[in-house]
This record gives C-alpha cells, structure tokens and sequence, in this order.
C-alpha cells in the first residue's frame, strides 16, 4: 500500500495510509506532544531517546544509520574527500567544509545553507536575533545575537563578552586555569585560540595559528605587502584597506572608532587642544577673555 500524500511514492505504514514523513507508522509517545516518528520497536523519536543508541561511552545520542555510534563519534556516512574524517551531509558524499549538504542559494555564494533555511548565515539564514530592528543571527540556542547577549557568556568576574572556543589551559586577565579546550572565556580573558608564536599569549586570527602580529589573519593583497588586512576588506590601512575618512576628498583611513582621519578630527583628541578651542570660540563671540595670573 502506498502513501495517500499527493505525489508520494513511499509506502504506507501500520494501517494509517501515510508513510513516516507524512504521519504514518507509530508515532513519539513523549509527553510534550511529539509527532516524530518513534525509531526501531522503541516508543519514542531519537530526539527523546528512542532508536539505537550510541556505543560511545556516556554518549546518550541515538546511533547514525547501520553504525554503531552517533555523528560525532564516527557513525554514518564519512565525506570521501581524502584525509577528511567528517560526517557527509545531506544524502551527499561530503561534508559541509568540502561541498556537502545544502548550499545558500544566494548569487556566488558556495557556503552550506544553514538548518531548514535555504541562505548561509551572511545571507540572512539560520534563527535571527530577537532584538528589535537586529538582523544578525542568533548565537547558539539563544535568542539574540552576541552583540545583544545571546551565545555563552564569558565566566570572567565582572565580563560580559561572549565566550569563545577552544580556549587555552589558563586564563590570561584571572589566572584561573579552566580545562584544556574550554570556552568559557572571552578573547581578551584567555578564550578562543590563541597564537603559537612562543611567548606570545594573544588570539589566533581567523583559521590561522598566529595572531596579526605573528603572521595570523587575513593579510593584505597588494604585492609584496605582508600587514593584516583590515575589517572586511583585503587591504591593509596604508594600502585603502578598512574605513576610510568621510571627509570629502580625504582618503586617508579613519581612526579609533570615529569617521575621520587624524587631520579631520579622527581618533582621541588632546583635552589641551579642546581648551584653546573652547577659549578661542569665547573670545570670538564676547570678545577678549582675560586669562587668569599665577599668583
């Protein structure tokens, strides 16, 4: 008997006239109202423990396909690209790194799609943060952004920085000493990657190993140039990479957060340049100003 659901081939299952996708078949007995289907003579779905399990030892996941052992530790299909050991997505013969899986579908985009969504993060794919007019996706299993406090937080007293991974064995500000790997602190506490330069207690940049000083990053294209590249562009500053001066005409590179060279206004300014100005604007509007004598 086949499946009733218009242009479905598969076969019914248990009486009901639908296959597993479309409702048939024993259904997850979970009390939360679950309509997955349950897995291999169990009750339940293999999201609420139903299925063969992982033989991993304390891994509770269900078990992929034929084999033995869920995703992460080996089961299911593995991606054919040479030397690669991940799991192939998404009924292809590779993972996500090397092609597999569903891809974004926006114009020259080659990243993978991201969960039931047809774009990449980038492109406006995967759950979106929750914060009003916000459209960066959400961290983790969060609601919101890290930039609105969603993913894990720094455990650094007083921090609220997102944490990173694959942290290093201390923690540079605390001196505390989370285990290897941990992610429980942001960059600036010891967290994320850090640069294998000896001695050297910065964070590794991008996929590299070194941090920008040690070589790490992206670096600048221009030729015979070896600076890091700046922001989203891949130039360094000296060669028209990163923000520029909003001054008309100005193409010389904004500095320390604000919109205009040094020459323009950019970057902190001197408190005893602010005073002349301030007293030159009295003198021009109430004429002159005595200034006070020592006595």
């Amino acid at each position: 008997k086949r499946c009733e659901h218009k242009d479905c081939t598969k076969s019914a299952r248990s009486g009901i006239p639908y296959c597993i996708a479309h409702g048939g078949g024993k259904r997850c007995e979970h009390k939360d109202g679950c309509t997955k289907s349950a897995r291999d003579g169990t009750s339940f779905c293999i999201a609420h423990g139903g299925g063969k399990r992982c033989e991993y030892e304390g891994c509770n996941k269900g078990a992929e396909g034929r084999t033995s052992c869920c995703v992460a530790h080996g089961g299911g299909k593995r991606c054919e690209t040479e030397g690669c050991t991940k799991a192939a997505r998404r009924r292809t013969s590779y993972c996500i790194t090397h092609g597999g899986g569903n891809r974004c579908e926006h114009e020259g985009c080659t990243k993978s799609a991201i969960g039931a969504t047809s774009h990449c993060l980038a492109h406006g794919g995967g759950k979106r943060c929750d914060h009003e007019a916000c459209n960066n996706s959400a961290a983790g299993s969060t609601s919101s952004c890290k930039a609105h406090g969603g993913g894990k937080r720094c455990e650094h007293e007083g921090c609220t920085k997102s944490a990173r991974r694959g942290g290093t064995s201390f923690c540079v500000a605390s001196g505390t000493t989370p285990a290897q790997g941990s992610n429980c602190y942001c960059k600036a506490h010891g967290g994320g990657k850090r640069c294998e330069t000896e001695g050297c207690t910065k964070s590794a940049q991008g996929s590299t190993s070194f941090c920008n000083a040690h070589g790490g990053g992206k670096r600048c294209e221009h030729e015979a140039c070896t600076k890091s590249a700046q922001g989203s562009t891949s130039l360094c500053n000296a060669h028209g990479g990163g923000k520029r001066c909003e001054h008309e005409g100005c193409s010389k590179s904004a500095k320390r957060r604000t919109s205009y060279c040094v020459a323009h206004g950019g970057s902190k300014r001197c408190e005893q340049e602010a005073a002349s100005s301030q007293l030159e604007i009295a003198q021009s509007t109430d004429g002159p100003v005595n200034k006070p004598t020592d006595q």
